[in-house]
C-alpha cells in the first residue's frame, strides 16, 4: 500500500491539535460556572464571528471586515520580526562557528540578552526606535535571535570529524566545508529554531502593539478590555492562538517539503497496516 504523503500528516496534527485546544476551552468554561457575561467560549466566539445580533449592535460580516486590518497589521510585524530574527540569527551563528575570538566574546552577551525579560526591554526598545514596524520587528527578533542563533550554531557543529578531514584533504578550505557540508547540515537545527520562533514572533508582535501601538490585535486586546467588549476581547485572544498555530504549522510544512529528500530518515510517515 502506499504511504500517506508526509505534508498531509504534518496538516492533520495541526488541526487536532487546534481541535483538542478547543475542546479543553469548551470544558474548562462550561465547567469553572464562571459568569457568560464575562468568560466565553468557542461557541460564543462562533456566534460573535458568523451570527448577526450577538449582544452588539454591528452585523457579523462588519465584525470580521473590522478584524481584517488588525489581522494584517499583526501578521506584518510578525513577519518582518521573523525575517529580521533569522537574518540576524543566522549571520550570528556562522560567525561565531568561523571565529572562535567572536564566539568567546559574544555568546556571553547573546546569552544576557536571553534573560532579560522582553517586558523590561520593550520600553527601551521604543525609546530608541519610536512607534512603528521597525519597533515591533526588533521586538520580534529579539524573541527569535537568541534559539535561531543556538540552532542554527548546532547544527553548523554538527560536521562529523571525518567529513572535515575530507574536504581538508581535496583541499577544501574554512568557507568550502561551511558552504558544502556545514550549512546544508544545519538546516534541520534551522527548522527547530524556526518552530521556537515563528509562534514566539506572534506573541512578540501583539505585545508591541499593547504596549505602544494603536492597531493590531495587540492594540484591540486593550482597547476591547476598556470597553468590556468581551466577545471581541475573547475573539482577539483565539485569532492569536490561532495565528501562532499557523505559523507553527506552516514552519514544520516548510520543513516536510524541503527536507523529506536530504534527510527522509526525520520525515517518514507512519507505515499502513498490510504493507510490506
Amino acid at each position: 500500500m502506499t504511504r500517506t504523503p508526509a505534508w498531509v500528516w504534518t496538516t492533520l496534527c495541526t488541526l487536532a491539535t487546534t481541535l483538542l485546544l478547543l475542546l479543553g476551552w469548551q470544558l474548562a468554561i462550561g465547567l469553572s460556572g464562571l459568569s457568560p457575561y464575562l468568560a466565553k467560549t468557542p461557541v460564543d466566539v462562533w456566534r460573535y464571528l458568523f451570527v448577526d445580533g450577538v449582544g452588539n449592535p454591528a452585523s457579523a460580516s462588519e465584525r470580521r471586515a473590522a478584524l481584517a486590518p488588525m489581522i494584517v497589521m499583526t501578521v506584518s510585524h510578525s513577519a518582518v520580526g521573523l525575517l529580521l530574527g533569522v537574518g540576524t540569527g543566522f549571520v550570528g551563528a556562522v560567525a561565531l562557528t568561523v571565529s572562535r575570538s567572536l564566539r568567546a566574546v559574544f555568546l556571553p552577551l547573546a546569552l544576557l540578552l536571553q534573560t532579560v525579560p522582553l517586558i523590561a526591554m520593550a520600553p527601551v526598545i521604543y525609546a530608541v526606535f519610536g512607534s512603528g514596524i521597525l519597533t515591533a520587528a526588533v521586538v520580534a527578533a529579539v524573541v527569535t535571535f537568541f534559539p535561531l542563533l543556538m540552532n542554527i550554531g548546532a547544527g553548523l557543529s554538527s560536521s562529523t570529524p571525518e567529513t572535515i578531514d575530507l574536504v581538508h584533504a581535496y583541499g577544501g578550505g574554512r568557507w568550502t566545508l561551511l558552504r558544502f557540508v556545514q550549512l546544508p547540515a544545519s538546516l534541520p537545527s534551522l527548522f527547530a529554531g524556526l518552530k521556537l520562533a515563528a509562534p514566539a514572533t506572534v506573541s512578540a508582535a501583539t505585545l508591541y502593539e499593547f504596549l505602544f501601538s494603536f492597531e493590531g490585535l495587540g492594540a484591540n486586546l486593550l482597547t476591547s478590555k476598556s470597553y468590556s467588549d468581551y466577545g471581541l476581547l475573547w475573539t482577539l485572544v483565539v485569532i492569536t492562538v490561532l495565528l501562532s498555530l499557523a505559523a507553527y504549522g506552516l514552519v514544520v510544512l516548510a520543513e516536510t517539503l524541503l527536507l523529506a529528500g536530504r534527510f527522509p530518515s526525520r520525515h517518514s510517515t507512519p507505515p499502513q497496516k498490510g504493507s510490506a
